[in-house]
């Protein structure tokens, strides 16, 4: 009967320990968001400036060198996935309202393709 109380003090000491180390932890943890927060709000209110719609529209727009240099791109990976092939890049057509990326949907496509049962 001694071994049994003592057993369930020692469970009850090492419980308590690491309860009481994970609520320090929680409430270091608060801190240093609340830290954060504070410092980051500081930061945003001193030099907060208004983006320029100029700044927006051109970077939303790529320059005719950018264009030129995705549709050399495109058309070496096309020349790579078809080695010793010859091949002659007509047009290029952006897809309207595609909202997942290329290489995303690719991804996916590739990895249903190797759960298929064989």
């Amino acid at each position: 009967m001694q071994t049994l109380t003592f057993g369930l003090q020692v469970t009850v000491l090492g419980m308590s320990v690491v309860f009481i180390a994970l609520i320090f932890l929680i409430l270091v943890i608060n801190l240093m968001t609340k830290g954060t927060e504070f410092s980051k709000a500081k930061k945003g209110a001193a030099g907060a400036e208004p983006i320029k719609k100029e700044a927006v529209a051109a970077a939303a727009s790529p320059s005719e060198e950018e264009e030129g240099e995705v549709i050399a791109v495109l058309a070496a990976a096309i020349a790579c996935l078809q080695p010793g092939k010859k091949m002659r890049l007509k047009t290029i057509q952006r897809l309207e309202g595609e909202t997942v990326p290329i290489w995303s949907a690719a991804g996916r496509q590739e990895t249903m393709y190797g759960r298929q049962a064989r």
